[in-house]
């Protein structure tokens, strides 16, 4: 992966990983689809160390270990993890990264 790129993780997905009592940070790309539908790129973020290391790029940032898949195409110059809040949740996700839809 090409490290020309900040990453920044917001103080509120820092905050909810403390409250969790977690320190890893893993950005997933993974396939979606096919057969009769087109396949799409989906990123998943998690707060799990994963199992195949040799997947992921590793970082160390505030006190967290970012994994990022060595898959993830960054297309700006800042990977920003960011906490979307809805009614009765949370989810940690990811802004700059581009993700292909595949016919």
């Amino acid at each position: 992966m090409d490290r020309s790129f900040e990453l920044k993780i917001d103080n509120a997905v820092l905050d909810y990983m403390r409250k969790k009592r977690k320190s890893n940070l893993t950005l997933t790309i993974s396939s979606t689809g096919g057969g009769c539908c087109p396949t799409f790129e989906v990123s998943e973020v998690s707060l799990v160390k994963p199992d195949q290391l040799d997947a992921f790029d590793i970082f160390k940032q505030n006190d967290v270990t970012l994994y990022i898949s060595k898959n993830a195409r960054v297309i700006r110059s800042t990977l920003h993890f960011i906490l979307k809040k809805n009614l009765i949740a949370a989810t940690i996700q990811v802004e700059g990264l581009s993700l292909k839809k595949r016919d």
